[in-house]
């Protein structure tokens, strides 16, 4: 007997994998757990028998790969956030059984939430290259803290904020460290920043590589304040501006939303939300600094003096300028329109 539809629930590990389903009426069939590979994938939802074959997984590292496999296997592939499925993180029972069984109902009933995937293996490598060009600017940042914080503890509190890190500037404070071994403990951090720091700029030749094909890039480039770096890793992390249905969305998505709750008939106090991807709200935020650094009046100034005059906060100003850049990224890409000043970042019609 072949059931209508099928909803899989599906628990990705390196070495196992655990299936679960459920039909249109509700009742499961498994759970199953097999060694982690992609003829096993493909034979185990092959054998399933119904019209219609709808999976869920939660993102992870083995989600994209997972999708890829079973192209053409299913009928709809659904990668879910895992922080949003509260039946599986709090139950209590919680093993790789129970949450398969538990994805499959959520599957069914409709209540998993999306994460987007990359559309293509080129747009999938160009946001890896995102990822780990700011792996890689993380870790500098760090070692350049390590540095700092190890050459204060001995006695050096003036260090200036770039000179103390330079193959020239350096030898000036290594030569004040009394201690022997603490010096051979700086120099061997200085060694790893300079290998972060040559990684970083190979990561970075290749991100803008990437980017080449997408013109949107360029466009983006002519807002104030956003440079190469923040053009293509808005571009890398967003994939696609069609994800998005409205402004809000995307604010969210950019850690720029405003979330309220409520209990009863206390209404409680605005805040920004907390999820989304924080590297997006980076983004706006450096362009903000830099345009309000450049000389002479711009479009950013334009708006963040606008909107100060009307809330008489900096920053609320501040927020609703960020808003107000990622926006306008977002409708010249949708849009596939070019960028006009006049319209103080909005889109307008490009000349063929």
């Amino acid at each position: 007997m072949q059931d209508s539809t099928a909803y899989i629930g599906l628990d990705v590990h390196s070495r196992s994998c655990t299936m679960a389903w459920m039909n249109e009426e509700g009742d499961y069939r498994g759970p199953s757990t097999f060694r982690t590979s992609g003829e096993n994938l493909r034979k185990r939802i092959s054998d399933i028998k119904a019209e219609e074959k709808a999976l869920t997984l939660e993102e992870g590292p083995l989600a994209f790969w997972t999708a890829r496999v079973l192209d053409g296997i299913v009928d709809r592939t659904v990668v879910c956030d895992p922080r949003e499925n509260y039946l599986i993180s709090r139950a209590a029972r919680k093993d790789d059984e129970a949450d398969a069984k538990a994805l499959a109902r959520l599957l069914r009933l409709g209540e998993v939430k999306e994460v987007y995937q990359p559309e293509s293996d080129r747009r999938a490598l160009f946001k890896q290259a995102a990822g780990h060009y700011t792996d890689l600017r993380d870790q500098c940042r760090k070692l350049k803290q390590k540095i700092k914080a190890r050459l204060k503890r001995w006695g050096l509190w003036k260090i200036p904020s770039t000179d103390v890190y330079s193959k020239s500037g350096r030898e000036v404070y290594l030569e004040k460290l009394k201690h022997g071994r603490i010096r051979t403990q700086v120099e061997s951090l200085y060694r790893l920043l300079d290998q972060a720091s040559e990684e970083k700029r190979t990561a970075r030749r290749e991100l803008i590589e990437l980017g080449q094909p997408y013109s949107e890039i360029q466009e983006f480039q002519k807002i104030p304040g956003i440079g190469p770096i923040g053009s293509h890793l808005f571009d890398a992390i967003i994939q696609t501006p069609h994800r998005f249905s409205t402004k809000q969305e995307l604010h969210r998505y950019c850690k720029l939303g405003i979330e309220s709750r409520s209990s009863g008939n206390r209404k409680e106090k605005e805040q920004l939300g907390d999820r989304g991807n924080g590297e997006l709200k980076n983004v706006s935020y450096q362009a903000f600094q830099a345009a309000r650094g450049t000389d002479g009046p711009n479009e950013i100034k334009t708006v963040y003096e606008a909107s100060l005059k009307r809330t008489g906060n900096e920053t609320h100003a501040r927020l609703n300028t960020q808003r107000k850049i990622v926006e306008s990224m977002w409708a010249l890409w949708k849009n596939e329109a070019c960028y006009d000043r006049k319209r103080l970042l909005g889109p307008a019609s490009c000349a063929a």
